[in-house]
């Protein structure tokens, strides 16, 4: 088992903006297995083409990760961006929870309507990794290798996630978004936090796809704490293009007591 988090994300996984309408399909179809067929959170005879969408694709950039070597779809994420021509219009979050906002919580926060982002159907698919690993096992067996495949659903499933989350980075970078929402389960919500991922409750729990809190974050504080306490994934969040820009901006402004370190920690 590979220890370093990007050469083993590497060796059995693939991230990708979905750039292309092929990935576009890819995102819609997991998003489809997630939230119509697994979790049950949106009606499955709304979509025949089995591919779930909603009213915000149009203002959203999408990324998926995907099974190296079968090209197979196994995760999902989107950025709703901000409306250019419509500043004002409001985030999936502002609709849901912002009648429950905390605005001395929100205050702390220095963004406007051009530079906030909505973290959006973030989605790993149980049912994809495990035919996945089915077909895998089936093909193995074929053709009697020496060993078995090691992609193991339960190995990749964090490795997905941290994918999904490097990709959101890269989308940041490109297209200037300095603060993200998201409405979170707060199991996710601790589960960020170990890897040095902070973000900030701007609200009460809330009934909404399953148990949800409204959240808050700075893009390049989130790296900056990344970079200081989980090199490994600083370093995958390079590979996918998430870092550059921020860094630069980092070593104009660093935090008090926090200066920028290296960049290349291999």
């Amino acid at each position: 088992m590979m220890h370093n988090l990007s050469d083993s994300f590497h060796t059995h996984l693939e991230a990708r903006i979905a750039d292309s309408e092929d990935l576009r399909i890819d995102a819609h179809k997991v998003r489809f297995k997630v939230y119509c067929l697994e979790r049950g959170y949106e009606d499955h005879r709304k979509f025949p083409d089995r591919m779930e969408r909603d009213k915000f694709d149009n203002e959203s950039v999408h990324a998926v990760v995907r099974h190296k070597s079968s090209k197979h779809p196994v995760g999902v994420v989107r950025l709703v961006l901000p409306n250019k021509k419509n500043p004002y219009r409001k985030f999936p979050i502002e609709s849901h929870f912002g009648h429950l906002f905390e605005p001395q919580i929100m205050n702390r926060f220095h963004f406007t309507r051009h530079n906030i982002a909505e973290v959006s159907r973030f989605a790993v698919s149980k049912q994809s990794l495990r035919d996945v690993h089915s077909r895998l096992v089936t093909e193995s067996l074929r053709s009697l290798p020496t060993r078995m495949s090691d992609d193991d659903p339960k190995q990749l499933l964090p490795h997905i996630s941290l994918g999904l989350i490097a990709l959101l980075f890269a989308i940041s970078e490109k297209q200037g978004v300095e603060y993200w929402y998201a409405a979170m389960e707060p199991s996710l919500s601790r589960l960020l936090t170990r890897l040095g991922i902070r973000f900030t409750p701007i609200g009460p729990i809330m009934d909404y796809h399953g148990r949800r809190q409204p959240m808050i974050a700075q893009v390049s504080e989130l790296l900056r704490n990344i970079q200081r306490s989980r090199k490994d994934f600083f370093r995958l969040i390079e590979d996918v293009g998430g870092v550059p820009a921020f860094a630069t901006q980092m070593k104009r402004n660093p935090s008090p007591g926090n200066q920028l370190m290296e960049s290349r920690f291999y």
